[in-house]
Parts: structure tokens; sequence; C-alpha cells
């Protein structure tokens, strides 16, 4: 990436700005100011003093040349004044990227007082502005914003920094970089799925924003309904909605309780209460935008209402943009199992956008590790390999690259279509996708939805179900300790620490949607990148399963 310049006027936050965010992306800062007091070997007030405005300026031009050759990619933070001289302007725009921080100038000259007054808080001199040491400092602001306006606004990037903190104006500043060198760098992943009449699932970085284009080329009325979970309405649902508006579609927005909870009859009632008052028509598609129960949910309700309405899936969390979006399986959970009522019902398209993915809770990031280790333990051992290479990186999404992480995504999306093109209905195949599900399930049931998050619960139904092979005499015991160390490294739970009963989990699994003539169809790695499925000894799997429960209570 090339040089960061943060511009804007004096009183923004560049200095402070500039400290953390150079701290973050491992960067060296370059203060502008700093080095032309360096330089001069006097203050600026001095500088201005005894040689005037244009000295300051021919000397702080040549101090920005400088900076910009002596290093590869730093954080350069400059004066308020930087963008008065075109030849600046255009080495800035030329080297790096300008990054403005936006602010009014009556808050800036608030953080310039209170910086006055820690300095004398401190016992030290503050420093007067030379272009702010007039009888009324905010009038000379409010002139130099309005006569510098339009070049910080050439900037490539905009950050308001009003009323928020360094931490927040930095955290903004990072996934904006990270937008911006993925959509510079990064091509849109396309998996044609082939069921049916085809429909596409598309990986693309920032592909949200052009949620508008993608529909229009679908040819879909210009009436349309999303559906969002109460947490992510704030972050995405208003937006997506105006985007909507000004794109020319006449969106309509539900709001779902965020949790496993909203998987229900209740829920499924409401929705399709609201979409008869609207009128909803069999051709107006169904938008859900959201993690997987957003996804199992709005699914189902496409599914059925009007015996069939279009839908399109934009997964947010990794856990629905690698597996529970793609596919087709939609359903509700009832009070005896988990997505016992559903059906298969796929969408026209399906849009994976994995900037998303920085706005989740570390906890729910870290979840979707657990499918994506699925695929590598049941069909990929390259992938799985990929996993372990970059484990330590996976965790911190602002800092792994946008070009690796797409690339894992598409390959786990890969994949699973490979799986469901050749066993759409889980008649033989497709069933080596429920890797770690059998338990995983059944947990989750008993102990109560919400207690542990889907994918935390899937990589402990991993670890039984290595345990199990393991004991069968099926995955020798170092791969058993190559998965379970991947997942430990990941974040993700490897022992059981709640109180549940093991009896309670054997009485459960006999309700899993795998059982065939009352025996539980396993699915058991041989190797890493190879599965079988098989039934296993009754006394094996009560032995293995009371174990790893038990130890858990230990």
């Amino acid at each position: 990436m090339r040089h960061v310049f943060l511009i804007g006027l004096s009183g923004s936050g560049k200095s402070t700005v500039g400290r953390l965010l150079a701290r973050r992306l491992g960067r060296p800062l370059l203060d502008i100011d700093a080095l032309v007091v360096q330089e001069a070997g006097a203050s600026i007030p001095e500088l201005f003093t005894r040689h005037g405005e244009a000295a300051f300026r021919d000397l702080e031009s040549r101090v920005l040349e400088q900076a910009v050759c002596s290093e590869e990619s730093a954080v350069i933070a400059t004066g308020g004044g930087i963008v008065v001289r075109e030849e600046n302007r255009r080495l800035m725009a030329e080297r790096g990227v300008r990054l403005y921080l936006h602010t009014d100038p009556t808050s800036s000259l608030e953080r310039l007082l209170a910086q006055q007054e820690r300095a004398r808080a401190d016992l030290t001199s503050p420093e007067v502005r030379p272009l702010l040491s007039g009888p009324d400092p905010l009038q000379t602001l409010q002139n130099l914003y309005m006569s510098r306006r339009a070049w910080y606004e050439e900037a490539e990037l905009t950050c308001a920094t009003q009323g928020r903190s360094a931490e927040q104006v930095v955290e903004e500043i990072i996934a904006m970089l990270t937008d911006a060198e993925a959509s510079h760098e990064t091509a849109p992943i396309v998996r044609r799925v082939h069921i049916g009449a085809g429909y596409d699932i598309v990986v693309d970085w920032g592909g949200l924003e052009r949620l508008p284009q993608y529909l229009t080329q679908l040819a879909l009325p210009r009436r349309v309904f999303l559906f969002t979970d109460s947490n992510l309405r704030s972050l995405y649902g208003d937006d997506v909605i105006q985007n909507l508006a000004r794109a020319g579609f006449d969106a309509y927005l539900y709001t779902v309780p965020a949790g496993e909870s909203s998987k229900s009859f209740e829920q499924l009632q409401a929705i399709y209460d609201w979409l008869l008052e609207h009128h909803a028509e069999r051709r107006e598609p169904l938008i859900a935008l959201g993690g997987g129960v957003i996804g199992d949910l709005v699914g189902f309700v496409a599914a059925t209402y009007l015996r069939g309405v279009p839908l399109i899936q934009v997964p947010t969390s990794l856990l629905s943009q690698v597996d529970a979006a793609i596919g087709g399986k939609t359903g509700i959970n009832h009070s005896q199992g988990k997505n016992l009522i559903g059906a298969f019902y796929h969408p026209l398209l399906v849009l994976v956008d994995p900037a998303t993915l920085r706005t989740l809770p570390l906890r729910e990031r870290t979840e979707g590790w657990a499918e994506v280790v699925k695929y590598g333990i049941i069909l990929d051992a390259k992938l799985f390999a990929l996993l372990e290479t970059y484990k330590d990186a996976l965790g911190d999404f602002s800092s792994l690259p946008a070009s690796l992480l797409m690339q894992i995504i598409a390959r786990s999306i890969d994949l699973k279509v490979q799986v469901i093109e050749e066993d759409e209905k889980e008649s033989g195949l497709r069933a080596i996708l429920n890797y770690g599900h059998t338990v995983a399930h059944a947990l989750e049931s008993v102990a109560g939805y919400g207690e542990l998050l889907h994918g935390e619960a899937v990589s402990l139904g991993m670890v039984a179900a290595a345990a199990l092979a393991q004991e069968a005499g099926m995955l020798p015991s170092d791969e058993v300790q190559r998965q379970n160390a991947l997942l430990e490294a990941l974040g993700l739970p490897v022992a059981y620490q709640g109180n549940v009963r093991a009896q309670a989990i054997l009485a459960k699994i006999q309700l899993d949607k795998k059982v065939v003539s009352k025996r539980v169809r396993w699915i058991m790695p041989r190797h890493i990148g190879d599965v079988v499925i098989t039934e296993m000894p009754d006394e094996l799997v009560e032995r293995v399963i009371s174990t790893f429960f038990a130890e858990a209570r230990v």
C-alpha cells in the first residue's frame, strides 16, 4: 500500500489519529510540522515571524517531498495549509492516498483550545498557531475552511472526526483503507450453481453497495422486501433501503429480533402477516440480509409464501457466507430439534460481501471458522493446510489481506456447491457436509438455543466425531491433534464447559435428520480431506460421548 496522507484543518486530529493509525498499521509516522521544526531549528510561530508565510510554505513543500521519498509506505500527518500549493496536492495524489479528516471550524477550535489548556496544566508554554493568533480565531478558522474546502475535498477518502474519539476514527479509517485496497486489487469471484435454471454466487468485496445493480441485472420488479435483524438494521438495513431507493426501487424493510429464537413458528407467522398486509406479489423478491438465522427463516418464507417467491441471499456473517446461505436449505427450529421444519429452496442470487465481516463481534466472527475447517476435513487437505499456515492472522480481519479472505471464502463455497450439485436433496453425498453436526445439533437443542453459537457447537461436534473415529481405528491420532489444534488456534472451543449430560445428547441424536431405520449415519474422517458415511457401534458411541461430556465437568 502507498503512503497515507492525513489532511484537514488545524484541530481536526491529524497528529493524534496519525500516531494511532501508524501503530495499528505497523508503519512509520511522519509529522510534517514536526519535521519542519526539526529542519529549521525553530518553532512554526518563529518561522512565520522571522521569514513570513511564503518562506514557511517553501520549507513545508521541501520537507513533504523529502518525506515522500524517505519511506516506502508511511502515515504522513500534514499541516492544515499543505493543500494551498498545487505541487503538494499533486505529489500527494501521485504517491499515496489522501484522507481528509473532516470537522467543522467550531470543533477544531475547541480541540486547539483544549490542547493549549493541557499544555498549561503540564507547565509547558502552549504554542499558538500563527494563523489563529488574531482577535477572532473562530472567524479565522472559518475563513481558512472556506478557502481550503475544495482542496480538502479532492481527497480520495473522507472521515468525519466531529464528536468521535481518535480510536473510533482510526477504526473507520482502517475499514476505508481495506475497502479501497480490496476494490483496487480484487475482482469479484463468481461461482455458477448448476441446479435448475442455475444462479450465481458472487463474492464481491464491497458488493453490498452494488446490490441495486445486481438486482437490476436479474430484471426483477422494482418493489422488493428486505429482511434483516435488530443488530444489523442500524449497521446496514437503513443504508441499503436508501441505496435501493436512489436506484429506483420501492423497498420495504422488516426487522427480525436478533437471535436463534427467531427461527420459530411465531416469527414465521408474523412475516406472512406483514407480506399479506403489503400485498406482496409472486414475482416480487425477498432479500435476506444477515446471518444464518435470517437466511434460513426468510428462505423458508420465500419457499412457502404464495408457493414460492424470488429469494436473494445477502449473508453477512462468515458462517452464513460459507455455509448457511449456500445450497438452498431453509427452515425453522422445533422444540424437539434444530431445523426440523424446512424446505430445499434455491435463491436467484447469493451476494457475499466479505467487507461486512469487519462489523462482527469477535465471538461471531470466530464461530464461522468452524465451517471452513469442516470443509478442509471432509474434502480439501490443501484448504486445511492453508488455514494452518495463516491461523494466527485469521482472527484479525483488519490485518488479513482481502484477497486471502476472499480466496478462503470462495474455495469454501466452491466445495459446498460441488457437493450439492451432485446431491441436492441430501440423499447421499451431501450428508458429509454435516460432519460434526450430529453432536452439534443435539447439543444446541439440549443446552437451549443461544447458549452456544452454532459454529462453537460444530467445533465441539467435530472434536467428538474425531475422537469417535480415532477410537474406531479410522483416523490417526496425529490428524486428530491437527484438527483440534487448528480449531483451538482459531479461538474455537475444543472441550465442553456446560452442564449438559451425555445421556441427553445420546437421546437427542436419535432425532437427527441423518437417522435411517433408527440408525444414526455418522460422518467419520479417515484422513484430513477424506470422510466416509457409516454407522457406528452403539457401545462405542455411548462410551466416547459419555467420556467427552464427563470430561467437560472435571
